[in-house]
């Protein structure tokens, strides 16, 4: 991995982990959002869609912080920007804990979005602005969320199961806490780019950029709104919250192999071969979870969902990357990113309740659709309007 500052490759490797440090600090609540729901379920007695709603206000203001920061974000100190968004999100993730009334409990988890968002955006940008080949270190990321998740869903199915939504904010805010010192390896300050190329090779169209985001923000909607409600469909397969916790321990430790496989594949035969395979995975697997009520069947298809997971958002987020060099629209898939995963469990709440899980199933095969036509679209014409400079990359 090379950055475009010039910095020797010991500087490299300590730019993409404090990026990954970030990127874990960001998206915690989402990798952990079944336990989040299945918490708020049972430790202050809501419905499905009740928790749902909450579990979208931070979701949601994560994601707003996000694309509200990324046209400016550049031009600031990443390394400043991601210490003031922890702090912020460490001093919430701690009052949440003693909080009993949902309504508390709701505005408190929006200010946590608003430092998660930060972090989450400052862990795609410092990436696709320093990085040569973003779609590999993308993958770096996923490789360390799968692993990382083998302990974090065996602890949080536990501390769920018996603290119920205290545990699992608990599990959070330690993590982020834990992790919080890696962060001085962040520039403190953001990449100058000189090359006589810039202009031509990532300067886009906005008309792309938009649909990459819509592409981006479809995808996580329904993978969302499959994923926040696994416990709930582990309970119509018989399992209770912590069996579907160790289902998604074991099935993080199998994922990896998508995101090595991401990593390992990269781009070397362009992005719409990996961006066909996983949305016809992903909706094979949306279609058995959802109508299927063997465990067996339940255990399988949601070991494949997570392996889906992870391969595909190297491709996602390395689309995005390959807009703008200065990693504006790298950012703004982030928030595209987290929106998508905070309606997720609005989605899936409502059409749950009125269609039940079948109409789940369908709807996520149809938004899955769009996503696949925007995706082929945005890769024809970056492919098009390509310069020999910006011919694919064999290393990050």
């Amino acid at each position: 991995m090379t950055t475009e500052t010039g910095h020797d490759s010991r500087n490299s490797a300590s730019l993409v982990i404090g990026a990954i440090a970030a990127q874990i600090m960001g998206g915690l609540v989402t990798q952990m959002s079944p336990f989040v729901i299945a918490g708020l379920i049972t430790g202050l007695s809501l419905s499905e869609r009740g928790a749902g709603f909450i579990g979208s206000v931070e979701l949601i203001t994560l994601a707003v912080t996000a694309i509200g920061i990324a046209p400016v974000l550049p031009r600031f100190s990443y390394r400043r920007v991601a210490i003031v968004a922890t702090v912020l999100t460490l001093l919430v993730q701690g009052a949440s804990i003693f909080t009993t009334s949902w309504a508390a409990f709701a505005v408190q988890r929006g200010f946590a979005g608003i430092g998660e968002g930060a972090l989450y955006a400052v862990s795609l940008c410092i990436v696709a602005s320093h990085c040569s080949n973003p779609d590999r270190v993308y993958g770096y990321f996923q490789v360390v969320w799968a692993l990382g998740s083998v302990a974090l869903f065996a602890v949080g199915g536990e501390l769920t199961a018996a603290f119920a939504h205290r545990g699992i904010v608990a599990l959070i805010a330690g993590v982020t806490l834990v992790l919080a010192p890696l962060l001085a390896l962040i520039p403190d300050a953001p990449a100058q780019h000189h090359d006589g190329v810039e202009a031509h090779a990532r300067s886009r169209s906005s008309l792309l950029g938009v649909m990459t985001l819509a592409a981006i923000g479809l995808y996580l909607t329904v993978s969302s709104a499959i994923y926040v409600f696994s416990a709930p469909l582990g309970a119509r397969s018989g399992l209770d919250t912590r069996a579907v916790g160790y289902a998604l321990t074991a099935a993080s430790l199998v994922g990896l192999a998508g995101a090595g496989a991401a990593t390992a594949i990269d781009i070397r035969w362009g992005r719409a071969r990996p961006i066909s395979g996983f949305c016809i995975a992903f909706s094979l697997v949306a279609l058995v979870l959802c109508l299927s009520r063997n465990p067996t069947a339940y255990v399988v298809a949601l070991v494949a969902s997570v392996i889906v997971y992870y391969f595909s958002l190297p491709y996602l987020f390395g689309l995005a990357a390959a807009l703008d060099r200065h990693g504006r629209w790298a950012a703004a898939a982030g928030s595209a990113y987290l929106l998508g995963f905070a309606a997720g469990p609005l989605v899936a709440g409502g059409v749950i309740a009125t269609t039940g899980y079948a109409g789940l199933a369908a709807v996520s095969v149809a938004i899955t659709s769009v996503t696949w036509g925007l995706a082929m679209v945005v890769d024809r014409r970056l492919k098009a309007s390509a310069s020999p400079a910006e011919l694919p990359p064999t290393a990050a």
